[in-house]
């Protein structure tokens, strides 16, 4: 480019003196030197060269000429630059397109793209069912001093199959999951569930921008009703929301609640983004924040990764950093005793050691469900399936130590310390009432076949901004420094004070903050 730009006026000067009769002497060195940068252009762009090179010799161009010779050459380098930078566009994951319903997908005719309301609804037969498998629990004595290390502790489970049976009422708990507007659409062949609260009251001057909360397992879109009205009535809950609010767009992901289970193979995060993507396009959104932990955080990084133009905003309370290398490993060496030489922050050093403790012993003891889910989920979720005692044992032993870890060490797991058991079994009940314990735990199966340690996607890099969560009892703990590693953008990154996996359902307020914090530093941007 420099040589290009530095012709021109050596050009037009050699038009003056050739029109004023004096030819000049060129040295041999010069003419050697413009002839190496010609036959260099030559070898790259010869056709529009060859063309500049003529009318250089010829130092017989007009007026007109000499406005054409330098437009030329900037649309060379122009050309050029492009071609350069053409090659360092941000990747992305191809959105493809996908058919998980019944059968081959039909050849003619479009999809139903209504959105069409839905209401929860529940009768006498439901509950009389449940009450009669309630009434058979068998129960199976715990080992002395056990509380939680073996799981369920089955003293405490009979307490709460007791209440379940005897003082729980689905009835009301179904209002209460009704008090938000449901509705279903149909993507890809399946029916699709999703919540959908506006702000009832927009204040002058405010801006009123699209979220997306994307829930894991064994949650459900139920996790995120403490934090809905936080997010669209921030002022009416004491929350400094600066200008803006947000109308919360909340789906089941297939498989799960109230969204219909894929009728296919190989349904994973990839193709929950996508159908993510297209019930956001569906209501009428072009550019929208998304928010996710456990599945949701792996599907909302996907749709960042999948169409970066369409999220204005990435926010996560779980991070996936799976991929080891010998770079981590001297990392996780020198962490502990020269912290600051790898990026570690002193918090960082008080979450992630003793490193075989918190990343190997606790994981392992925590991720045994995981094993299961990922190779054969269909036998296990028969008996979940079959049993709502064994159900609730299964799911709810996660909201005890993905809570807190030291909770295992209580005979009641700690769960009602940080939820009432209406909230917990109103879980459990969206996971029986719609039998979605199996294509749930299928996930795994269909997720991990793909890529056993979850790293695949991160060869991918995440561009668009991204606020990222971390709370002190997450299952595991992941640097600010090794999250840059997928995540480029990273506008903000805090260490909650409080709160464990389920960050929505225990700790709305704190992470309804963040949420807003972030939104601001992006519409600042």
């Amino acid at each position: 480019m420099d040589d290009v730009a530095g012709a021109v006026p050596e050009k037009r000067h050699r038009g003056r003196e050739s029109r004023r009769g004096d030819t000049g002497t060129v040295s041999s060195l010069g003419a050697a030197a413009r002839q190496a940068r010609a036959d260099m252009w030559r070898d790259v762009l010869p056709n529009a060269w060859e063309s500049i090179l003529s009318r250089i010799r010829s130092f017989e161009y007009s007026q007109k000429n000499a406005v054409l010779v330098p437009a030329a050459a900037l649309g060379v380098g122009g050309m050029l630059l492009y071609w350069l930078r053409s090659g360092h566009k941000i990747k992305t994951i191809d959105m493809g397109d996908g058919w998980w319903g019944p059968g081959e997908r039909p050849l003619k005719g479009k999809e139903d793209a209504s959105i069409r309301p839905f209401k929860i609804e529940t009768s006498d037969k439901e509950i009389e069912d449940l009450h009669q498998r309630l009434d058979r629990f068998r129960f199976t004595p715990h080992v002395e001093g056990a509380a939680f290390h073996y799981g369920f502790n089955s003293t405490y489970l009979r307490k709460v199959v007791a209440y379940w049976r005897n003082q729980f009422d689905w009835r009301k708990q179904v209002e209460v999951l009704n008090k938000y507007p449901h509705f279903h659409t149909t993507i890809e062949g399946i029916d699709i569930h999703f919540i959908h609260v506006k702000p009832s009251y927009v204040p002058h001057g405010r801006a009123v921008r699209p979220l997306l909360l994307v829930h894991g397992w064994p949650g459900s879109f139920y996790e995120f009703y403490k934090i809905i009205p936080l997010l669209t009535e921030p002022a009416k809950h004491g929350l400094n929301e600066g200008d803006v609010v947000f109308e919360v767009i909340c789906p089941s992901i297939p498989g799960y609640g109230f969204s219909e289970a894929p009728h296919q193979k190989e349904f994973d995060s990839i193709a929950t983004a996508r159908i993510f993507h297209k019930l956001m396009n569906r209501l009428g959104f072009r550019e929208y924040y998304i928010q996710g932990g456990d599945w949701g955080s792996r599907i909302t990084t996907n749709m960042a990764q999948m169409l970066p133009q369409s999220v204005k905003g990435l926010h996560l309370n779980l991070v996936f950093i799976a991929r080891q290398s010998l770079g981590r490993l001297i990392c996780i060496m020198l962490g502990a005793y020269v912290p600051w030489l790898v990026g570690f922050t002193r918090e960082d050093v008080r979450r992630f050691y003793p490193y075989m403790q918190k990343n190997v012993y606790d994981l392992l003891r925590e991720s045994g469900y995981m094993h299961i889910q990922a190779t054969k989920p269909d036998t296990a979720g028969c008996g979940l399936n079959d049993s709502p005692v064994g159900l609730a044992a299964y799911i709810l032993e996660k909201f005890s130590t993905w809570t807190d870890k030291s909770f295992l060490r209580q005979d009641d797991g700690g769960l009602e310390s940080k939820y009432s058991l209406d909230e917990l079994l109103t879980n459990v009940m969206i996971y029986w009432v719609t039998s979605s314990i199996v294509p749930s735990m299928r996930y795994y199966k269909e997720n991990f076949s793909k890529d056993p340690d979850l790293s695949a996607h991160n060869r991918v890099g995440v561009y668009v901004p991204t606020g990222i969560a971390a709370f002190p009892q997450e299952i595991a703990h992941v640097p600010r420094v090794w999250a840059k590693d997928v995540y480029k953008n990273i506008i903000t990154y805090s260490y909650m004070p409080r709160g464990g996996h389920f960050a929505a359902f225990e700790e709305p307020k704190l992470l309804a903050q963040d949420i807003m914090q972030f939104v601001q530093k992006v519409e600042q941007l």
